[in-house]
């Protein structure tokens, strides 16, 4: 009778409880048919059929997402790994501005270490143009940029050290430079007696 009213059978019996009562026992089927067109003029059947079908297919799927929150992985299967839905642009955002935090962050350990090296009684002594291939010699990455200045004192001195004691004036006898000859010991005790 409604061919395109795709109706539950749980729907045709409570329609058909409800019409029951307006039909007569004795009712041909014309008269049955009767009440059933005045009553699609009062609930579409076909509206209804719709209205069934889309709570059928919102509770399946509600049924399907339940099932998934149960228990996502059955026993024994590997969990799934998630899943990087971060955007490339927000990635490449992100890489910029960690560059740049990098970039002050360099800046301002290299400020420490020119100020930790000109305060430093040890490093002054180092000639200007090699202060700068010196500082490069620290390591930035370091915890402790102190630690590393230290150690550039300790390396100088130990250096400094080094040249004074490979001389050729270490040990060797004091020369006069203007007359060519040697000192004499009356001049050398008036000279330590001055130290």
């Amino acid at each position: 009778m409604f061919p395109k009213a795709n109706l539950s059978q749980k729907r045709i019996d409570a329609i058909a409880a409800k019409l029951e009562s307006k039909v007569a026992d004795d009712a041909d089927e014309t008269a049955i048919d009767d009440v059933v067109n005045q009553a699609n003029d009062f609930m579409d059947f076909e509206a209804i059929a719709k209205e069934d079908d889309r709570i059928r297919t919102l509770e399946a799927n509600q049924k399907k997402a339940g099932e998934g929150e149960g228990e996502p992985n059955p026993p024994g299967t590997p969990p799934t790994p998630p899943t990087d839905e971060t955007p490339e642009w927000a990635k490449s955002l992100l890489q910029k501005v960690e560059a740049i935090e990098k970039g002050e962050i360099t800046k301002s350990k290299v400020t420490t270490v020119a100020d930790l090296f000109s305060k430093s009684e040890v490093l002054k002594g180092l000639p200007e143009n090699q202060k700068q291939s010196w500082m490069k010699r620290v390591n930035l990455d370091a915890e402790d940029l102190a630690t590393e200045i230290s150690s550039l004192e300790a390396e100088y001195t130990e250096l400094k050290q080094s040249i004074v004691d490979s001389s050729d004036y270490a040990g060797a006898p004091f020369r006069a430079t203007e007359a060519g000859g040697s000192v004499s010991d009356a001049e050398l005790d008036a000279v330590m007696g001055n130290l």
